[in-house]
């Protein structure tokens, strides 16, 4: 009868840890909004530029289904006086020059996440906006006329549609979620101030707003 009371005890509490364990990796965000900020850096290339590394820093709306997502992202990269140019047959040189100071990003991500845990891996395709911010054209103008000229022609060729991959990984900080990932942009067309894809990395974190959808609660008399 000991034994087999100490072996009943024993696996009930066994079963029981096993159960506490259980729980505690159990992580249910199910139909939630989080909202959150990052920093890191972001890779960018010019005409007139090789490849560039510079902090960036954004902030992101998640909206989590079952094994799906979407993040709404806004990032900006901070260099100062950047080279890049378009063609420009009034110009010695036959480039007209141009200086940047940021890079702002805008990006749509839908998102899965093939295993549920503490730790979840995601991946994530989507589109987006890219914007050189702070063009200013430089060399040598005839007339006001040719100056205000270049300068739409900045405008307009600093903006380029892009579309996204993403690969991360996401996990609990107490009340909180921590987040890593790397993010690759396809290149801007021909013509434009930035060219060849951007690279990112980002980690930051995310907190929660609650549920993204309403529970169906039933009453009673």
């Amino acid at each position: 009868m000991r034994l087999a009371t100490r072996t009943a005890l024993l696996t009930t509490l066994a079963l029981g840890m096993s159960t506490a364990i259980a729980s505690a990796q159990q992580w249910d965000d199910s139909f939630k909004w989080y909202i959150g900020a990052g920093a890191g850096v972001l890779g960018f290339e010019t005409p007139l530029q090789t490849r560039s590394w510079k902090p960036t820093f954004g902030a992101n709306l998640l909206v989590v289904a079952k094994r799906t997502g979407l993040i709404i992202e806004v990032d900006e990269a901070f260099g100062s006086n950047e080279k890049t140019g378009y063609t420009d047959a009034t110009t010695t040189t036959g480039v007209r020059e141009v200086t940047f100071d940021r890079i702002r990003k805008y990006s749509a991500i839908l998102t899965i996440y093939p295993h549920r845990g503490r730790t979840q891996p995601y991946f994530g395709l989507g589109f987006g906006i890219l914007q050189a911010i702070g063009g200013e054209p430089g060399g040598v103008f005839t007339s006001q006329v040719q100056a205000n000229l270049a300068r739409d022609l900045v405008s307009d060729k600093s903006t380029s549609g892009f579309v996204t991959g993403v690969g991360g990984v996401q996990f609990r900080l107490g009340r909180v979620v921590g987040f890593g990932q790397y993010q690759i942009t396809s290149s801007p067309s021909a013509g434009k101030l930035l060219s060849g894809p951007t690279h990112s990395l980002m980690g930051g974190v995310r907190f929660s707003l609650g549920n993204a959808r309403e529970g169906i609660k039933g009453g009673g008399y």
